[in-house]
């Protein structure tokens, strides 16, 4: 096998991370999911328990399982791309509907600690990246403002674009880190290390190396927003 770069070994500790954390959510979407195909499953029984023919219900069940299957089969494929790390291709992204999908899957926690998202986004903006590794570094950050926030919170979320760069931005009642590069921050690790501290390095590394940019306040104990920038898709290219 070939040497793995600090940044690799950082961006896998940040699926395994974030898939811990959100295990619960997932499972929970899971089986949100196949409770519909639960359904299918009874009316099929109730069609093949009606004396006579009921073919009528009988298609109905079936129509309805094969679309829960067909769901359900997706979005397996999803969760594990979102859950581990791999060198998907580059696609085009709408970066407010990969934020929409983060609060989502995020709701459940954060109604358990009555916290608000306010989100604002624009139309239509979109980016050139590894899906996988976009919607990991929002669900984390999303994730990790859920839990460091007091209870009662709001977290202001925005979606938006500057100077032909798309942003996702976070602003809460708590003080963001040092950004550290994933070099420095491997060199000057601890015992412990915080999820703040990883993904932002992981952020860091994948917006700048796309010509992007993480930017925290410039005073980390003011409460103001962090940004990470990501070149806009322009249509044609």
């Amino acid at each position: 096998m070939k040497p793995l770069p600090i940044s690799d070994v950082l961006e896998a500790a940040a699926y395994a991370v974030v898939g811990e954390r959100c295990r619960q959510a997932h499972l929970h979407d899971a089986r949100g999911e196949l409770q519909t195909l639960h359904s299918a499953i009874e009316l099929l029984v109730r069609a093949a328990k009606t004396p006579g023919e009921n073919t009528a219900l009988a298609d109905k069940a079936s129509a309805v399982a094969k679309r829960a299957l067909a769901i359900h089969e997706k979005s397996l494929v999803e969760l594990l791309n979102r859950m581990t790390p791999h060198n998907a291709a580059v696609a085009r992204l709408n970066v407010g509907r990969l934020v929409s999908e983060a609060l989502r899957i995020l709701r459940n926690d954060a109604l358990s600690k009555s916290i608000e998202f306010r989100f604002e986004t624009l139309a239509d903006v979109s980016i050139e990246a590894r899906p996988n590794l976009c919607e990991m570094v929002i669900l984390g950050l999303c994730a990790m403002n859920i839990d460091e926030v007091a209870a009662g919170a709001c977290i202001a979320v925005s979606v938006g674009q500057m100077d032909g760069l798309a942003y996702v931005g976070w602003k809460s009642d708590i003080p963001w880190p040092a950004l550290r590069k994933p070099e420095d921050l491997w060199h000057s690790a601890q015992a412990t290390l915080s999820p703040y501290e990883l993904l932002l390095a992981v952020a860091w590394h994948w917006t700048s190396t796309n010509g992007g940019r993480v930017e925290l306040p410039a005073n980390p104990q003011v409460r103001d927003a962090m940004r990470i920038y990501y070149p806009i898709h322009v249509s044609g290219t």
